[in-house]
């Protein structure tokens, strides 16, 4: 995998981490862009021309799977070329561009009959009960595990810790 890259750096991130997973998967092709990838048991279906893999992730992030970098390797294509185009540098700088355009408030021009208007806040009620105290992680996240200050392993912490006081 190259290291000179037109992605902006989490798409470059992700692609990376994805890479190194796909490493000791094994392939079975279908046909000259299809194949099946098996992982401990696991075993999901990628297609490259329609840049899709049954595992949905590369559906959803519009980023290439591990499955379907796997599938890459095998038919010696570049991982670069399936990634959507909204990941590219020359896209991201385009519209941060647009973004810091729009120059000073003072110099906007803004109608009376807009101006006039009064926009209030959305007439909504609290939600019954306690809030959350642990926000809801979204798909991409991964899991946080503790870790103990004592023995240093992940999993548990100093108080649930099995090993003997020093």
């Amino acid at each position: 995998m190259s290291m000179s890259t037109e992605l902006t750096m989490w798409a470059d991130g992700e692609l990376h981490s994805r890479y190194n997973m796909s490493a000791t998967y094994l392939m079975e092709p279908i046909n000259s862009k299809e194949c099946n990838v098996n992982y401990v048991g696991i075993s999901a279906q990628v297609n490259l021309d329609t840049r899709s893999c049954t595992c949905r992730q590369f559906d959803l992030d519009h980023i290439p799977c591990a499955h379907a970098i796997a599938a890459c390797r095998f038919y010696n294509i570049s991982c670069y070329t399936l990634c959507s185009k909204y990941f590219t540098l020359k896209h991201y700088y385009l519209h941060i561009r647009v973004y810091l355009s729009n120059g000073n408030e003072i110099d906007w021009v803004v109608p009376n009959h807009i101006r006039d208007k009064v926009v209030l806040p959305p007439k909504t009620r609290r939600p019954t009960g306690r809030p959350r105290k642990v926000r809801i992680s979204s798909s991409g996240e991964g899991k946080h595990t503790s870790r103990c200050s004592r023995c240093g392993q992940y999993g548990h912490n100093r108080k649930t810790c099995k090993r003997p006081i020093p």
